[in-house]
């Protein structure tokens, strides 16, 4: 089982991460304002337990898994594409900050105050900003804030493995129990980004040990498997549209179960999904989850000015948001994919020229530690995870 690849699941992957990018956009009158995609920010829940499933796949059962690697693995996995942007974005707050000392012009907040202080840099670089009531857990790029939960999720799973096998399930389980405990009863002793992560990741990790056992239990046959996954898929668009209480404990309750049905890969969804559109949505979910805040924030940035060159309103602020209006709904709608449209041409780029040689320059770096004198032959054999699916994309990240 160890050797399976869930191509399923890293396709969901790419999906989800779109919707989160649609989420993100406001354009009057367009389909970014469906009910659905207004509640697609419930797919950062998905992403958790996505990546607390895979991970248990990838290394909760391999025997003598060495510390390092497994932590260089994850590193090299987000750091070098998450640093590329936080720069992009102090770049661009550069750019602001010239336009109003040079040029004049004015935006809605001063450039590098308020989210982009200078004070959120460090914590954004270490990753910790979404951990502590002292920083802003949405600065700079605001979808980083469920990588800055994630990784230090590996190392808590890393903690998870030193356990017995027999009992480490148990302690996967009562994870998401009690953040369920604390958030229903408005109990706060931790941060809502940290009880929304820790619920989703550890109830993944529980989720693969319950695929393991009992995923036989499952119906292969394809009229019933398929039968499942569209109850499912209504499941989860039930959920996503819906405006229940606690929200984010019943999706990630639901997006569990998903995980469960859609790992089998035995229906007619599972077959469409495992065309090459949608693994190659997966394989660029990442960068696509970590690069449209950018195209966002220029996008915006670009309206503001010309909206007081012209005098032009065209971003009113509606509900506390500022919202994108070319006057009809054909050109919001058109707005709205051209900015999907640059979203994918800059991801392409920083799969390529960022993600990818930062991964390889990880790998490289393992293998060299790997060459060293005096070090294990069995460290090395735990450097990297046994296929794509086991830990080559985690998932919040998308993620």
């Amino acid at each position: 089982m160890t050797k399976q690849r869930f191509d399923v699941l890293d396709s969901f992957r790419g999906l989800c991460a779109l919707c989160v990018v649609v989420h993100h956009m406001h354009w009057s009158g367009s389909f970014t304002e469906l009910d659905f995609f207004r509640g697609s920010d419930l797919f950062v829940e998905f992403f958790f337990v996505l990546s607390g499933f895979v991970l248990a796949h990838g290394y909760a059962y391999r025997e003598n898994l060495a510390f390092r690697p497994y932590l260089r693995s994850r590193f090299f996995r987000l750091f070098p594409l998450h640093v590329f942007m936080l720069l992009v974005f102090v770049a661009m707050e550069g750019g602001k900050w010239v336009a109003q000392q040079r040029f004049g012009l004015h935006f809605n907040n001063e450039a590098f105050s308020n989210t982009y202080a200078p004070s959120e840099f460090l914590p954004n670089l270490l990753l910790i900003h979404a951990w502590t009531p002292w920083t802003h857990a949405l600065s700079f790029n605001t979808p980083a804030w469920s990588i800055s939960i994630e990784f230090y999720l590996y190392i808590l799973l890393y903690l998870t493995l030193l356990a017995s096998a027999r009992f480490r399930h148990w302690v996967w389980l009562s994870m998401p129990l009690t953040m369920f405990g604390l958030t229903l009863t408005q109990t706060d002793i931790l941060l809502t980004p940290v009880m929304r992560g820790l619920a989703g990741f550890f109830g993944g990790a529980f989720c693969y040990h319950l695929y393991r056992r009992y995923a036989h239990a499952i119906p292969r046959s394809f009229g019933a498997a398929t039968a499942l996954e569209v109850t499912m898929a209504i499941g989860v668009y039930g959920v996503i549209t819906s405006h229940l209480p606690f929200h984010s404990i019943i999706a990630t309750l639901c997006f569990g179960l998903t995980v469960l049905v859609f790992a089998r890969q035995s229906g007619a969804l599972s077959a469409l999904l495992q065309a090459r559109l949608f693994r190659r949505g997966g394989e660029l979910s990442y960068s696509l989850y970590l690069t449209h805040g950018a195209v966002i924030y220029a996008a915006t940035s670009l309206g503001m000015v010309m909206q007081k060159v012209s005098g032009v309103t065209l971003l009113p602020m509606v509900g506390g948001a500022r919202v994108f209006d070319l006057g009809s709904p054909l050109l919001n709608n058109a707005g709205a994919a051209l900015t999907i449209g640059t979203v994918i041409l800059l991801l392409r780029w920083t799969y390529r020229y960022i993600e990818v040689p930062g991964q390889r320059w990880g790998r490289q770096r393992a293998k060299q530690h790997t060459t060293r004198p005096g070090f294990s032959s069995a460290e090395s054999g735990h450097c990297r995870p046994q296929s794509s699916s086991a830990g080559h994309r985690p998932t919040s990240e998308p993620a």
